[in-house]
């Protein structure tokens, strides 16, 4: 009974409890608290270093990180007293704190045998340990906090899992985007293609594309993340990657999509990564499309046109910036000159080759580069860069070039804008390009053009033209012409005496007997999925027609069946649009189809094509060993970045449909062109020495074009004989000679 009551006599206190032992004070207090603290100072000092500045991402990681120092410290605290007791607030804390360094381990964890290797020789292996070491001195602490309490005869710690579920849902939710989306990367830029297939998998279900679109800027572009800091090169991609991949999952070019004001405004992104190389690459904030006008004159006799677009480029940004843009021609345009004006004055460019000229010049010394370099990319497209828009200042270049009219009746042309298919700046909101066309014969134009009196000759059409949306064509113009007119000339430069003839008439269509209908699968092709099913009523029954899908499956010939047109369209309305793809395989696919019969086509419908194509190579080396078996036809749904067309620029056996109407429109109008019977008129310009009607002499402009044809397949050549050389200087000649010429 006497034990009894003492046990219950609350005048009795236990025996004290045991102090704990030196050494486990002492690592405890090492790893959850000093280790800690030193790992959050090295991290601030590597942010600082690596970004001169703290994003808010780091910021907020710090503070997470130095919970963990400050709950061990207050617990070892506690631990320090003789009854010790941990409240509500600090169980949640410590509890917040466990997880943070729980989450740091694992993320650290590829780390982990690194800092145990190198902890024998260096103390910084200790660092690479901290989360790992920190999660072993709470839990430590924690147990030994439990044991003393109930020693003690007080209440068990409240439970520990709601502050370790809140720090993972924090941390996890701010950090694991930019892991997911960075390993995502890395996977689907992969050579293996069962990875490369479940990496774009990842990224469409749990990437970020914010942090994706940031990353086809470089990596130095976006905010340091811990994922980026501590794993290095381990989730790290390169902007060529992350641009393939951008296009691969949302079948847009990154260039496409806009960036926000508040991320233009960062004063760590640096846009441009560009400048210089041999691609338009990526929009540059401050560059602007301050002015436009396109002024010309149309020869409808001759079917021929002449324009100069002249633009305005204003930099509005803190440095000097090149500008850099990829332009559609009318088809079958030669650029005549590129002249630049600034404060330096007026400065005159010729054509400059292809893709191997902008890349001589990305080689050269910034202070070696010429001001303006022209280049051709790819069929009826070329690229303008402009050096360095200084800060504050604007510039103009005026682009002249003369282009045939697309004569689908003898008695009316069309004539087709230029338009930017890719560009590195913005234009205005309110920004209209003026057009003025002069013509001896009647124009009709686009809507917002006006019918009036020209200045210098009778017609004339005016009016303000927007830029054109995507998937539609640029404006066009249309010129009354006489039917009788079928012949034309101009002087040739090169022979005394001599003249270059042009010839119209009505010859019978060449028919081919097969024809692959190469149809890109890519998401920008959506909208248009109705418009091509429509088309496939009005296939041809005298051809043998296949379809073939480039989508993400292997590429396969649905032959259409003209008795069964119905087919055909539940098969074209039943195409998969996904993501982006790289069209080669399947041209390749329809190249190979076609040319087992003795005329082939392919007509290749297609959105963007940025990235590198795969089977380029093959494809261009079939139409260097057997160039007239298989014409290429190229009807662009969605105007944007073609590196496959570019890669080949020069090949005689590629043309493109111009965008006259809808994309149902245009399809059926060219299908339309081989039926049975079906006739086309032809220009056709060739060097006479025998004088010439006086009443039939049109502009230099179709010397231009004559020479501008034949000069086009000389140049795409790699190696040219001593003769094919000599064409080709005294054909250059011609065309510098005869754009003086056209522009007096």
């Amino acid at each position: 009974m006497i034990d009894q009551h003492d046990c219950l006599n609350p005048t009795v206190t236990s025996a004290p409890l045991p102090a704990l032992r030196f050494s486990i004070r002492a690592a405890i207090w090492f790893a959850g608290v000093i280790l800690p603290l030193i790992a959050v100072a090295i991290l601030l000092a590597a942010a600082y270093i690596a970004q001169t500045g703290l994003s808010d991402a780091i910021a907020v990681h710090l503070l997470l990180i130095a919970s963990v120092p400050l709950a061990n410290a207050v617990l070892m605290i506690t631990l320090k007293s003789e009854r010790p007791a941990l409240s509500q607030p600090l169980a949640l804390l410590h509890g917040f704190a466990t997880g943070i360094s729980a989450f740091f381990s694992v993320l650290f964890l590829p780390l982990t045998p690194g800092g145990i290797a190198t902890i024998i020789f260096f103390g910084i292996g200790l660092l690479m340990l901290a989360p790992l070491l920190s999660l072993l001195a709470a839990l430590a602490a924690r147990r030994l906090l439990r044991r003393r309490v109930l020693a003690a005869g007080g209440a068990p710690p409240s439970a520990a899992w709601p502050g370790v579920l809140l720090a993972l849902a924090i941390s996890g939710s701010m950090e694991l985007p930019s892991a997911i989306t960075r390993i995502g990367i890395r996977m689907a830029a992969d050579e293996a293609h069962a990875t490369s297939a479940n990496g774009i998998r990842l990224l469409r279900y749990l990437g970020n594309e914010k942090i994706m679109q940031a990353l086809c800027y470089g990596e130095g572009n976006i905010p340091l993340d811990l994922t980026s800091l501590i794993l290095m090169k381990r989730v790290s991609s390169t902007a060529a990657e992350a641009r393939a991949v951008y296009y691969r999952l949302t079948g847009t070019p990154f260039s496409a999509v806009p960036v926000s004001a508040s991320e233009a405004a960062a004063p760590w992104r640096s846009y441009d990564q560009d400048a210089g190389g041999p691609i338009v690459g990526a929009r540059v904030e401050g560059l602007l499309l301050a002015g436009s006008r396109i002024d010309g004159t149309v020869d409808a006799r001759a079917a021929l046109g002449y324009l100069e677009w002249t633009m305005v480029i204003r930099n509005d940004g803190r440095n000097a910036e090149e500008a850099r843009a990829r332009i559609t021609l009318p088809a079958g345009a030669v650029l005549a000159r590129v002249t630049l004006k600034d404060e330096g004055g007026e400065r005159s460019a010729d054509a400059a080759g292809g893709i191997r000229a902008r890349e001589a010049r990305s080689k050269a010394h910034f202070s070696e580069r010429a001001p303006v370099l022209v280049t051709t990319a790819g069929k009826d497209h070329l690229m303008l860069q402009l050096g360095a828009v200084q800060a504050g200042r604007e510039l103009s270049v005026r682009i002249a070039l003369t282009a045939p009219l697309v004569l689908n009746e003898p008695g009316l042309g069309y004539l087709q804008l230029p338009s930017f298919s890719e560009r590195n700046f913005e234009i205005a909101p309110a920004l209209r390009h003026a057009v003025s066309v002069q013509s001896a014969s009647a124009l009709r134009g686009a809507p917002g053009m006006r019918e009036q009196a020209g200045a210098t000759l009778p017609f004339a059409l005016h009016g303000d033209v927007a830029e054109p949306l995507p998937g539609v064509g640029a404006a066009i113009i249309s010129a009354v012409r006489a039917p009788a007119d079928t012949h034309a000339w101009s002087h040739d430069p090169t022979t005394q005496g001599g003249a270059i003839v042009q010839s119209i008439s009505q010859k019978s269509a060449r028919i081919p007997r097969r024809v692959a209908l190469v149809i890109d699968a890519s998401v920008a092709l959506a909208a248009q999925r109705e418009q091509l099913a429509r088309a496939a009523t009005s296939f041809p029954g005298n051809l043998e027609l296949g379809v073939i899908v480039a989508g993400g499956q292997a590429p396969h010939v649905f032959l259409h069946d003209p008795s069964d047109p119905l087919a055909s369209v539940r098969h074209l309305q039943d195409i998969a649009y996904e993501g982006g793809h790289d069209n080669s395989a399947a041209l390749l696919m329809a190249w190979e189809w076609a040319a087992a019969s003795s005329d082939g086509a392919v007509v290749w419908i297609h959105g963007p094509q940025p990235i590198m194509p795969g089977m380029a190579d093959a494809l261009l080396q079939h139409y260097q060993q057997r160039p007239d078996q298989v014409r290429l036809i190229a009807l662009e749904a969605l105007a944007g970045p073609n590196v496959l067309w570019e890669k080949m620029d020069g090949v005689a056996a590629l043309s493109r449909v111009p965008r006259i109407g809808s994309l149902h429109d245009d399809l059926v109008r060219l299908l339309s062109g081989w039926k049975p019977a079906a006739r086309q008129v032809v220009a056709e310009r060739r060097r006479a020495t025998a004088r010439q009607p006086a009443q039939e002499q049109t502009s230099p402009g179709l010397t231009y074009l004559w020479a501008g044809e034949r000069a086009a397949p000389l140049r795409a050549k790699s190696a040219r004989t001593p003769e094919e050389e000599q064409e080709l200087r005294r054909l250059e000649q011609v065309l510098k000679d005869s754009a003086l010429d056209e522009l007096k």
